[in-house]
């Protein structure tokens, strides 16, 4: 490989971070398909052989896709699956089922769960690599959400001109103890911000009070 073609795959890898896939299956047959079929470069897998060691996996790397095997040593697939769900710290896993089961009746206990796709065993490793691909499309979209999520409370809770966090945020709380309808924010020259409260409002913490010679309000004012 020339120095080229090591720029290339560098700017390649930092455009498309790898994808974090949780592989919980204890045959040796099916990691090594695996590790066949899931580009290195696209893809980090992490194995795990039992329920247990897959969620301290889980609480480790946090994978966007977790692929399992119904029957496990400790505990099932559909078990793993609930126990992901039921974690709310982590952003949104894929989560696909295994099993030789080819009954519908499987089908739905595995989507009940908490399970995305469903695959029966033995599988074609191109299926299981297209179902993967949709899985990443999947997570992709939900991430993108969640950053325009993020963005539109950013949005909502601070304030245009100032860039402050305006009355919906506060690091301590409220800014002071009058009630809402009491407290109007707004521009005022030289003030980067101030606030007009009624005279039995308590003056916040590191405010001056500055006198207004009219209106029923105190002018309240940063140091």
């Amino acid at each position: 490989m020339n120095a080229l073609e090591a720029k290339s795959g560098l700017e390649v890898s930092e455009q498309t971070p790898r994808l974090e896939v949780l592989v919980v299956d204890d045959s040796p047959v099916c990691r090594k398909i695996f590790e066949q079929i899931l580009p290195q470069d696209t893809y980090a897998v992490s194995y795990a052989c039992t329920g247990g060691e897959a969620m301290q996996l889980f609480a480790k790397k946090s994978p966007s896709i977790v692929i399992t095997d119904w029957i496990m040593p400790d505990f099932s697939g559909l078990e793993l699956c609930k126990r992901i769900r039921a974690d709310k710290s982590k952003s949104y896993t894929y989560m696909m089922v295994m099993t030789s089961n080819q009954e519908k009746s499987g089908v739905l206990e595995a989507m009940e769960a908490g399970a995305d796709d469903f695959l029966v065993k033995p599988f074609n490793p191109n299926e299981m690599l297209a179902r993967i691909g949709v899985g990443r499309r999947i997570i992709e979209l939900h991430r993108k959400l969640e950053d325009k999520s993020t963005e539109l409370e950013e949005v909502a809770s601070t304030d245009v001109l100032t860039g402050l966090p305006n009355r919906r945020r506060s690091k301590n709380g409220p800014i002071n103890n009058c009630a809402a309808p009491s407290v109007t924010d707004f521009r005022f020259g030289w003030c980067s911000a101030i606030w007009i409260v009624s005279r039995k409002s308590t003056i916040p913490s590191g405010m001056k009070r500055v006198t207004r010679c009219c209106g029923p309000s105190l002018t309240l004012c940063a140091n």
